[in-house]
């Protein structure tokens, strides 16, 4: 998790000057709430006096290298809030996905911690372009997720489908990520072939029998399941989902080749892109130049796409057809039509 920020961090001097440390303060008062008292939260994360920290946040003792890391650590604050990059070249990556096995909880669980509102002054926002279905639709239909993960993760696939239950942590897991993407304000430009690999590989998984039929085709019903929810957020431009209150959505298609995912987390001035790397792998970083030249992106993307959310019903109801005969062509080559 902090592989990019401890690079950074030694390989430049730290609080070079009284300025650089008093700006550092700032910045970090800045990222969080309001209602937190600044001096006191510093003083119970360093276990320091109050007359020290208040030295440290004068400028008249230096702040050292592992009290830095502690605050990282227990704030769980981005790079760019601690150190601003725009003039370093380098841009540093952190790679996360999902390998053997039991190494999904832990991957899952980064992701729930990197979208956590703990110790943030700002909501969070979602910004994305993919051609491909976005990771966090899967957790609307756990089958769907389940067998996603196991894809990627290149686990032993029950053929009839009949799985464990996830326990409660992952269950837990599972429902935080889901609550704080549904509740986050979200603009999100798709391509014109969202379930285009899933289509694949559920027919190669039931080619070569690591599946069966029946289990195959209650995959499509969880992806028909989802055509119905696109539909109703695209027309409501809200992510409600039962009697979760979503944040609003501007949900875009776009007729031009996007690629692979480019997300974007923000809170405030907190801004991480996330571009996806084999399936639910995902490069990370905070690079302030890099996340503002994918947003400057993102937007050029959106001025080219159409809106299909709260706009007009021709435009929506073509991209929601379209998507419905993915799904039925993709049945007649597997025999279901």
């Amino acid at each position: 998790m902090l592989s990019g920020f401890v690079f950074l961090a030694q390989n430049r001097k730290l609080m070079a000057n009284q300025s650089e440390q008093i700006a550092f303060f700032e910045r970090l008062k800045r990222a969080l709430p309001p209602h937190i008292n600044f001096a006191n939260e510093l003083s119970e994360i360093l276990g320091l006096s109050s007359d020290a920290i208040y030295r440290r946040l004068r400028g008249d003792s230096a702040l050292t290298y592992p009290e830095i890391l502690k605050i990282q650590q227990k704030l769980n604050l981005k790079q760019s809030v601690l150190f601003p990059t725009e003039n370093i070249d380098e841009i540093n990556f952190v790679y996360a996905r999902p390998a053997y096995n039991n190494d999904i909880y832990s991957f899952l669980e980064e992701i729930a911690e990197q979208m956590s509102l703990d110790h943030r002054s700002a909501k969070l926002h979602v910004s994305l372009a993919s051609d491909d279905l976005p990771f966090f639709m899967h957790f609307l239909t756990p089958g769907l997720l389940q067998f996603k993960l196991l894809v990627f993760s290149n686990s032993p696939m029950p053929v009839d489908g009949k799985m464990e239950e996830p326990g409660d942590a992952m269950q837990h897991l599972f429902s935080t990520i889901l609550f704080r993407w549904l509740e986050a304000d979200s603009d999100e430009v798709w391509g014109s072939a969202p379930f285009d690999s899933t289509l694949k590989q559920i027919e190669f998984s039931l080619e070569n029998n690591y599946i069966n039929k029946d289990y195959a085709a209650f995959l499509m019903k969880e992806l028909y399941v989802l055509v119905d929810i696109i539909n109703e957020w695209a027309t409501k431009g809200e992510k409600n989902a039962g009697p979760i209150k979503g944040g609003k959505i501007k949900l875009y298609h776009s007729e031009v080749n996007v690629g692979e995912m480019n997300l974007i987390l923000s809170f405030g001035e907190e801004v991480a892109v996330y571009k996806s790397n084999y399936g639910y792998g995902y490069l990370r970083t905070e690079h302030p130049r890099f996340c503002k030249e994918t947003r400057q992106w993102i937007d050029e993307m959106e001025s080219k796409a159409i809106l299909i959310s709260n706009s007009g019903e021709k435009y929506r109801t073509r991209y929601i057809t379209m998507l419905k005969n993915s799904l039925l062509e993709s049945e007649r080559r597997m025999g279901f039509k």
